[in-house]
């Protein structure tokens, strides 16, 4: 199920790759604080992988602070209007590749991001337990989640339809309380947590295995 899952956003993603590299972002004061914390916790010496990476915007703005920087993504579309990005100007230890959440690279890395993607992958405990796998002692695991269930009751209802009509992707409807409990029963302890408000709110959390 989790594979035909994977299919079925893949095809989606693909699709909406070209419009989602244009799109602004929504809210603009919430992702300078989420690039600022994240900035706060990567360290020069640190090799990171971010998962579910988009067209690689965000990897492009912490890719220079970190000795090295992968960036994959379900989808080859996403990935390959990201690899456009790689200009001469473009850090030098910056990547894309094409992986899904839930099988990453094999690799050394010492922080994992997972940002505005644990609401939309079939599995989320096979996400953790990979990202737990894949950090040794220490290691940072960064996220950015949708809480749905925390938010306007409405949004949740919307959903489906858009679904039918392509024009959204599976999403999990997650409360603060599942997402900051399943990272705990990962193995991961807390480091930092902030809730962003707004009709759909978001968690920013950096969790560290122990």
């Amino acid at each position: 199920m989790d594979m035909e899952n994977n299919m079925t956003d893949t095809v989606f993603w693909d699709k909406v790759a070209p419009k989602y590299a244009t799109d602004p972002i929504s809210d603009m004061p919430a992702y300078e604080e989420t690039l600022g914390r994240m900035r706060a916790h990567l360290q020069p010496d640190h090799a990171v992988l971010e998962i579910g990476c988009g067209t690689g915007s965000t990897a492009l703005e912490l890719a220079a602070g970190v000795k090295s920087y992968l960036g994959t993504d379900i989808s080859p579309q996403m990935i390959r209007i990201a690899r456009t990005k790689l200009t001469r100007d473009a850090p030098g230890d910056l990547a894309f590749d094409v992986a899904t959440a839930g099988h990453p690279p094999e690799g050394h890395y010492d922080a994992v991001l997972a940002l505005n993607l644990l609401h939309l992958v079939p599995d989320m405990d096979e996400v953790l337990r990979s990202v737990y796998r894949l950090l040794p002692k220490g290691g940072l695991f960064i996220a950015k989640t949708a809480l749905l269930k925390d938010g306007n009751r409405l949004v949740p209802l919307v959903i489906p339809l858009m679904r039918l009509l392509g024009k959204a992707p599976s999403v999990l409807s997650l409360s603060r309380h599942m997402v900051e409990r399943q990272l705990r029963a990962a193995g991961f302890v807390e480091v930092e947590t902030i809730r962003q408000p707004g009709l759909v709110p978001r968690l920013f959390t950096v969790y560290r295995k122990p």
